[in-house]
């Protein structure tokens, strides 16, 4: 025991001993040896080097002595480039301390830490990092000599990059821990790596694999000076812990590459995720489970112009896939699939298969086959079957548009086409599709809609580019619907963000309630917050072509039944073509349209005809028009009438007052105007016991509306009391200025100047009596109108005629020129 303790102690003392004199000789002699090694450095290196310090200890790579490099940047050996070949924290050279003591120092070991390393072949075919010349030195013995003979590479959280510019590749990789060992015998090197890598990316043309994966490598490669050939002995590429195997050769001038790449037992998710970028991140979402096997050759040419040819067989048995946020679950995944770039090692001949596919989404049952075929313009055919809830479209096609999704879905569809035929009207002709998917009870709610969609029923039978509607029905808040008819253009439309959907249909509704579709609010909300929702949005890239029935619709007021005729929209402009309805005991017949291309300025234009409709109904109907000057209690009779009108409504579906335009020529038959204050004020000056119930056979004129002003043609009434002419104006400010003209048989007036001019004989022993009513609906007066005559055309015409023939007779005519001048003041607007 005291031998060994003393053994230990002179062990440690010599050590100590050995430590201190090598550190006092390096300490002692290491510019020496530095200025030595910088100098025979300089013979190998052919770029520029900076580097801010150098030192030398034997403690950093212990028992070796070390030569450190810090902040270095290296030239890459491009003739006229100052690119950085590489760029680092620092290098450490090492040598034995045996090759110290004889001055003949061989460089076995080198270690680069913490920066970044650039590795590029041009498209001259030219390489950037040849910076060292191995011909050995001529120095001699007594001076010292340096050569390589690296055996061991080590990285230490060092990217490199190699681009190759000449076939549109680069590989980015970072080196968290690699330890390369190098040996040469004659032309061939001997090297192997192990460590952990994370790739940043592999960039092939314009797609990216294994970005950002962390990787595992235990591989072994040969290298022939001579030949340029690499071989890949049988090595190891661990992704997320799934081992794959690699073996082949790699020949570099000309490039030519045979390699076979074989996963066992790998981790399905690990699979998907070495798809290319853009392709991996859409699967990315998906938890995925469950095993995959797969063997990949990649064999011929890279030179360029040239493709490899690569062929790749997999399958999966028994893999999952599971949507955190929509709760759905792909389970139960089988396939067996095949990749392969075809006969001309390119796009236009390349080939993917996924043959028996079968899965379950949430316990329902699915099967496809897939083909797609020529990757420069992709021809797909697809075979699905199967059923799914509603809900679980959102594994496939995550959307924040629609929620609540419910009901059921039933398919056997079969599409083949190119994809890009799909996209445009003018090419979805050559598509093939078939088959037919159901709909069972489905519904839903539009986020910016919220008036529920439910019992959505429908058959959908695939033919082609379009889609034959098969009794499709369904509800939307109280209304309901049922369509007959087609969608056409329905793949471009779904594809392509700037085509059109057309569904020419027959529509079928019992109940449609405008108040709830219009605003989007239930009808248990009250009418005011209806009103305050209204809104028309159409979208431009939806045409209907809807031949269309209605048991009966609700606006407001408005109840129409018995509706039938055309509706149509394009470009957001709706059009009714022979249109008709029943309303207020009488029929509507219209043709019009409705431009909602600006939102806020709704113009409607329509030529409508009302036969038989109780003009008190209307009123009321339209609420007395926002007056109660003359209101629905005052009337009763039936209209007819054809209209022309220009309307303008806001957003909110507020009528706009000031563009309205209206031409109106309508009738009036078996009217009455009941308790209506004006005319009761007449009493005041015709003698008539009650002017209350006022009664006409019928009535007619041509109304016209313009600037806010309601235009009244003369127009004469025969009531049950007497004989009335009126004319005048009525604004939308209600603004009033009417003239009447009443026949008198026993005029009573108080003062006979006041009434000068108001009375007119008019030949058989009757007085005409001339009124005028001014002022406001709240606000009036009804006053003798002794300046304006109210006599119709026609009695103009036979005065006029009468006073002709008198000139030709010769009679005097001066006196009734005199009040022909006085009454000829017709009322003109």
């Amino acid at each position: 025991m005291i031998r060994i303790k003393r053994f230990v102690i002179i062990f440690l003392i010599s050590l100590a001993t050995l430590f201190a004199g090598v550190s006092a000789y390096i300490y002692f002699n290491q510019d020496q040896v530095i200025q030595l090694i910088l100098t025979e450095l300089n013979k190998h290196i052919k770029t520029p080097i900076e580097v801010k310090k150098v030192s030398m200890n034997w403690w950093t790579d212990f028992p070796n002595v070390a030569l450190n490099f810090d902040e270095v940047t290296i030239e890459e050996s491009i003739e006229g480039s100052t690119l950085p070949l590489a760029t680092l924290k620092q290098i450490t050279i090492s040598f034995d301390l045996l090759s110290m003591l004889r001055q003949n120092y061989s460089f076995e070991k080198i270690s680069l830490h913490e920066g970044e390393v650039t590795l590029r072949l041009t498209k001259q075919g030219n390489v950037n990092y040849e910076i060292i010349s191995y011909e050995q030195s001529d120095t001699t013995a007594s001076t010292g000599t340096v050569n390589f003979d690296l055996k061991q590479i080590d990285l230490r959280e060092v990217t490199v990059n190699y681009v190759d510019e000449k076939r549109s590749q680069s590989y980015l990789l970072h080196g968290y821990k690699l330890d390369a060992r190098l040996k040469k015998a004659d032309s061939i090197y001997h090297i192997t790596a192990n460590g952990e890598l994370r790739s940043n990316a592999i960039k092939i043309d314009e797609l990216s694999y294994f970005e950002g994966k962390e990787l595992s490598i235990n591989a072994s490669i040969d290298y022939n000076e001579n030949s340029k050939e690499l071989i890949f002995s049988p090595s190891q590429l661990i992704v997320n812990q799934n081992n794959f195997s690699v073996k082949g050769k790699y020949d570099l001038d000309p490039a030519y590459i045979n390699l076979q790449i074989e996963g066992t037992n790998t981790a399905f998710g690990t699979l998907v995720s070495l798809l290319p970028k853009r392709y991996a991140d859409e699967i990315a979402i998906y938890k995925t489970e469950g095993v995959a096997t797969f063997n990949s050759t990649i064999k011929g040419s890279m030179e360029s112009g040239h493709n490899p040819h690569i062929n790749c067989n997999f399958s999966t048995t028994n893999a999952s896939m599971f949507h955190p946020e929509y709760k759905s679950r792909l389970e139960a995944i089988n396939l067996t699939g095949s990749f392969s770039n075809g006969s001309q090692n390119n796009l236009r001949t390349s080939e993917l298969r996924l043959k028996n596919i079968s899965a379950k989404l949430n316990g329902r049952s699915l099967e496809a086959d897939l083909q797609l075929r020529d990757f420069s313009n992709y021809h797909l055919d697809v075979k699905l079957q199967g059923s799914m809830a509603s809900e679980d479209i959102t594994l496939f096609y995550p959307t924040d548009k629609i929620k609540g999704l419910t009901g059921e879905l039933l398919f056997n569809i079969a599409l083949s086409g190119r994809i890009n035929d799909f996209k445009q009207t003018r090419t979805a002709h050559r598509v093939n599709t078939s088959g037919e998917l159901k709909l069972n009870k489905v519904g839903f709610t539009a986020v910016n809609y919220p008036l529920p969609v439910k019992n959505v029923n429908a058959t959908f039978l695939f033919n082609k580019n379009d889609i034959a509607i098969n009794q499709m029905n369904g509800e939307i808040g109280n209304s309901d619907v049922k369509l007959n008819g087609f969608f056409l253009n329905i793949f471009p439309y779904l594809f392509q963000d700037d085509q059109a959907l057309i569904v020419e249909a027959n529509l079928y509704s019992k109940f449609i309630d405008m108040n709830e579709l219009l605003s989007g609010v239930a009808d248990d909300k009250s009418a005011k917050e209806q009103q305050d929702n209204y809104s028309i949005s159409l979208n431009p890239l939806i045409h209907f072509d809807l031949d269309s029935k209605v048991d009966q619709i609700v606006f407001r007021r408005f109840k129409g039944r018995d509706i039938s005729g055309n509706i149509s929209v394009e470009n957001k402009t709706i059009h009714a073509k022979d249109l008709s309805l029943k309303t207020s005991g009488g029929e509507i017949f219209l043709n019009g349209s409705m431009n909602a291309f600006n939102e806020k300025e709704i113009k409607i234009n329509t030529n409508s005809a009302y036969k038989g409709l109780a003009i008190d109904s209307i009123f009321y109907t339209f609420e007395n028009f926002d007056q109660d000057f003359l209101q629905d209690r005052h009337l009763k009779g039936k209209i007819n009438a054809q209209v022309s009108t220009y309307i303008v409504l806001d957003e909110k579906l507020r009528f706009q007052s000031k563009p309205f335009l209206a031409d109106i020529n309508a009738s009036i038959i078996n009217g009455e105007l009941n308790d209506f204050t004006p005319m009761q004020r007449l009493s005041d000056y015709i003698d008539e016991e009650d002017l209350s119930q006022l009664r006409f056979a019928e009535i007619s004129n041509n109304i016209h509306i313009e600037n806010r002003t309601i235009y009244l043609p003369e127009m004469k009434i025969n009531s049950n009391i007497t004989q009335i002419l009126v004319q005048g104006t009525h604004t939308f400010d209600q603004e009033i200025d009417y003239r009447l003209l009443v026949p008198l048989e026993d005029f009573r007036k108080p003062d006979k100047d006041e009434a000068f001019g108001a009375i007119e004989d008019d030949g058989t022993g009757f007085s005409n009596l001339y009124l005028k009513i001014i002022g406001t609906t709240s606000d009036y007066e009804i006053k003798w109108d002794g300046k304006r005559s109210l006599k119709s055309f026609a009695k103009r015409l036979k005065q006029e005629g009468k006073e002709f023939s008198d000139a030709l007779k010769g009679k005097n005519t001066e006196k009734k020129k005199e009040e022909l001048e006085l009454s000829d003041e017709y009322f003109d607007w």
